[in-house]
């Protein structure tokens, strides 16, 4: 079954729920962490 994906609202939200700063965007950064089905993804939004 398909999730949706995360966002948070700082990068400290995000280190907090394990995840880790994957990649820069124009929005704010992508985010990532291991599950056991592979990668869960998240973005965190900064401007908007």
């Amino acid at each position: 079954m398909a999730q949706g994906i995360t966002v948070f609202r700082s990068i400290a939200d995000a280190l907090r729920n394990g995840y880790h700063i994957w990649d820069r965007t124009d929005y704010g950064y992508l985010a990532r962490t291991r599950t056991a089905a592979g990668f869960a993804f998240a973005m965190v939004v900064i401007k908007g």
